[in-house]
């Protein structure tokens, strides 16, 4: 009887465990995070966003107001400081949704829509020259394997290829999340709560 009751809690573990690692693996825990230099991910856009000043962690609350309003729109997440070099209590960034891209027409209502909520609007360029990579997003598993993965991994090429880092951008549609920092035109993608675009600590 006991051989048999240590046997189905061995099976028991078992099934535990293969389900954990493979939430971990469809989240992205062994998705190889590969930095290169290129263009922008998206062409110039226009942004619905919200300024936060504090610890990043809070961000959170601010993708939460965003999807609350409309699940269709990308997020959008600016960083303007580094979290190594900036107490947390000083820290900057903008939450938001992207509104339009390129050529397209921005959806009026849904404009209004955000304006209701506190959000601004502002519209950031295309650059053609930044260090981006990509990460899968499913879950909230996934939001949290990025900021162990994506952010060394940056943090680790540009300092190899001596590059100067300003600020992180995120931009998250239903699958994928784009990361890219600007190594041109940083200073257009500071809104006025910043304190007139003044330029932050390098990200890294």
């Amino acid at each position: 009887m006991a051989d048999e009751w240590w046997f189905w809690l061995g099976i028991i573990a078992l099934v535990v465990v293969v389900t954990i690692l493979g939430a971990l693996t469809y989240s992205g825990l062994f998705r190889s995070i590969v930095v290169v230099t290129g263009k922008s991910p998206v062409p110039n856009i226009v942004v619905a966003y919200k300024y936060a000043r504090g610890s990043y962690s809070n961000a959170g609350k601010l993708f939460g107001e965003v999807v609350g309003i409309s699940s269709a729109v990308k997020c959008i997440a600016v960083y303007y400081d580094s979290p190594k070099k900036v107490e947390a209590a000083k820290l900057r960034c903008i939450v938001g949704a992207v509104l339009a891209e390129g050529h397209e027409e921005v959806d009026k209502p849904l404009e209004t829509k955000f304006k209701k909520h506190g959000f601004k609007i502002t519209e950031f360029p295309h650059v053609p020259a930044v260090v981006k990579t990509t990460f899968p997003y499913r879950n909230t598993i996934s939001a949290i394997l990025a900021v162990l993965k994506v952010y060394p991994a940056m943090n680790k090429y540009i300092e190899e290829k001596h590059l100067h880092a300003q600020i992180m951008v995120e931009i998250c549609d239903d699958v994928t999340t784009h990361y890219f920092i600007p190594l041109s035109d940083e200073d257009k993608f500071y809104v006025p709560e910043t304190a007139g675009g003044e330029r932050a600590e390098p990200t890294h």
